[in-house]
């Protein structure tokens, strides 16, 4: 198995448990870990492309360590007890979004396929929080999604959202192979 099939099934995984609410330093640790794998591999495949989290324009050069060893702080945090074993930390988990969504941005950089877990985090994304998202941004989701679908769907939690989500799609590919839909979907 190569760094980037582990590092996109830590990303699946760590989506598959936020949609779930499942544990925030598990969700946090395998983001992280994910991300840090794809940045890496994403600048060596081209070395010209947008910038991350880690090369991020934003920040100056001459903060830019400072800004790694901020954003990396509760990621080693948890994976290292060598001279902090008996420490704790201010934990914010709403940062693992981050790290999964420049995650998936860094995988499209390297010129790889989605998973179902991927796009379902990208919709929740693109429907829960329009306003990060650029004009452009907006613009794709109006075309993708009747404004009715978006509304409601903004108001289901993020299980719900993934259930529905990957029904949608096993659906999808059903209609595209002509087959008979059924319900329920497994």
């Amino acid at each position: 198995m190569g760094k980037l099939e582990a590092a996109r099934r830590q990303l699946r995984t760590a989506i598959s448990l936020w949609f779930k609410g499942g544990d925030s330093v598990a969700i946090h640790t395998l983001a992280f870990a994910a991300y840090e794998i794809i940045h890496t591999i994403s600048v060596k495949r081209d070395p010209n492309r947008r910038d991350l989290l880690f090369d991020t324009a934003w920040v100056k050069d001459e903060y830019r360590r400072d800004w790694n060893q901020c954003i990396r702080r509760e990621a080693n945090f948890f994976k290292h007890a060598d001279r902090d074993g008996d420490s704790v930390i201010d934990f914010n988990p709403e940062f693992a979004q981050w790290f999964i969504f420049f995650a998936i941005l860094g995988r499209e950089l390297c010129g790889e396929t989605a998973s179902m877990e991927e796009s379902a985090f990208m919709w929740w994304f693109q429907t829960t929080r329009p306003d990060l998202l650029t004009e452009e941004g907006c613009k794709f989701l109006a075309e993708q999604m009747p404004v009715d679908n978006v509304e409601y769907l903004r108001t289901r939690p993020k299980s719900e959202f993934f259930e529905a989500f990957r029904h949608a799609r096993i659906l999808a590919a059903q209609r595209r192979q002509g087959r008979v839909l059924r319900f329920p979907v497994e």
